[in-house]
């Protein structure tokens, strides 16, 4: 079967060594598949979109980098949907060397490439989620958000963005490792008033849909009101294997999340609410 691409992209957060005054910065890369792509997997994809033999398609594509290296190799540059690309050299001669052949240790000659307009259109449509590197011991809690989004847009191309998380709405958590299962009475999602710790609010595995090791999807409890609270997952998933970790284990986010409209000034507290703790049936 041909390779299927789901235009998503994973990113890994690294503790940002370089700026040793701030302690709560990371640096991003793109955790990348675990093979690579060959030409064979292009041709193989390319024939599914055109419904054409694989062989076929595999044979022109052949051609065509042939045909593109050649024309660099040859002094032209190539403008393509897909890349750039400018032959290039460096080096230092003499004058005396001027006549006589290139030495090549000496003189490299390349390629120089950068994305092209369909690559850079791809790219801003891929969906985008964040991940601590290395990863943590048990679930992983990337941040939590409205379910709901509008398309918005960022830099010269449409892109959706999660609405204001309302109380009695749907929310989502994201991250790694999150799947809501295990025997132990602990395990489920724990909503934390930011500013009166006295007031939680429990949200069990069967009120949780779609329940997955990337995203956990819920109705807000309708206690929950406008201000800032904590999020904590406690789960004893232990990965796809189906076994689970003897103890639960728990992950909280280092800062509240906010409840209704965000503004400068922080969250939107409510005073009115009943104290004490709350469990969905």
């Amino acid at each position: 079967m041909a390779q299927q691409f789901t235009l998503d992209l994973n990113l890994k957060a690294y503790p940002n060594t370089l700026t040793t005054d701030v302690d709560d910065d990371y640096t991003v890369k793109v955790e990348t598949q675990s093979t690579s792509l060959t030409l064979d997997d292009i041709a193989d994809a390319t024939a599914d979109r055109l419904g054409e033999e694989p062989t076929k398609v595999l044979g022109a594509l052949k051609v065509a980098m042939e045909v593109m290296a050649d024309a660099v190799a040859s002094g032209f540059c190539i403008s393509t949907p897909f890349c750039y690309a400018q032959p290039m050299a460096s080096g230092v001669v003499m004058e005396s060397e001027l006549s006589l052949p290139v030495d090549r240790e000496r003189v490299k000659v390349y390629a120089s490439l950068r994305q092209g307009p369909v690559l850079a259109e791809a790219l801003g449509k891929a969906k985008l989620q964040l991940f601590l590197q290395p990863a943590a011991t048990g679930p992983y809690i990337a941040g939590m958000t409205s379910a709901f989004s509008q398309e918005v847009e960022q830099g010269g191309v449409m892109t959706r963005v999660p609405l204001d998380m309302e109380p009695s709405e749907m929310a989502v958590i994201t991250g790694n490792g999150l799947k809501v299962v295990g025997s132990d009475p602990s395990v489920g999602i724990t909503l934390t008033k930011a500013d009166d710790p006295d007031t939680t609010f429990f949200i069990p595995a069967a009120k949780i849909s779609p329940n997955t090791p990337k995203k956990l999807q819920f109705s807000l409890p309708a206690g929950v009101t406008e201000g800032e609270w904590l999020v904590k997952v406690t789960t004893q998933y232990a990965g796809s294997s189906g076994t689970l970790t003897k103890a639960p284990r728990s992950f909280e986010l280092p800062r509240p999340v906010t409840i209704g409209a965000v503004t400068d000034g922080g969250s939107t507290g409510d005073d009115d609410e009943d104290d004490g703790n709350h469990q969905l049936g």
